[in-house]
């Protein structure tokens, strides 16, 4: 029998994950800890589904390679656009992350997110 998944809880969900080491554009980047828990991970690498936490960072993305589905969970992300535009999203926003997108994720405290990719 296939069973829904209750996602309701971020934070627990999250941390049954692994904490990594989140990989930055330039090498002098500090890395900031990551929990990423997937419940739907194709081998293909075309779909991603689950909750995702992070520590604060700020990087630089060019011609992001999803188009991205995320629902703030807790935290702050601001998007800074090439012409100096900014997007604020926090606790309760949802907002899709265009695939091609190019500028700044800043993300100034830990964030928790329910999160869809596409490829």
């Amino acid at each position: 029998m296939i069973r829904a998944l209750d996602l309701t809880d971020a934070n627990s969900h999250d941390l049954l994950a692994k904490p990594r080491q989140m990989e930055m554009t330039a090498p002098e980047k500090a890395s900031p800890t990551e929990w990423e828990n997937l419940v739907i991970d194709r081998a293909s690498d075309e779909a991603r589904v689950g909750t995702w936490k992070c520590e604060p960072y700020t990087d630089e993305i060019v011609d992001y390679e999803y188009d991205e589905f995320m629902y703030m969970i807790s935290g702050m992300v601001e998007l800074i656009y090439p012409d100096g535009t900014t997007d604020t999203f926090g606790p309760g926003q949802a907002f899709l992350l265009p695939k091609g997108f190019t500028g700044t994720w800043k993300q100034p405290q830990t964030v928790v997110k329910f999160m869809a990719m596409i490829r």
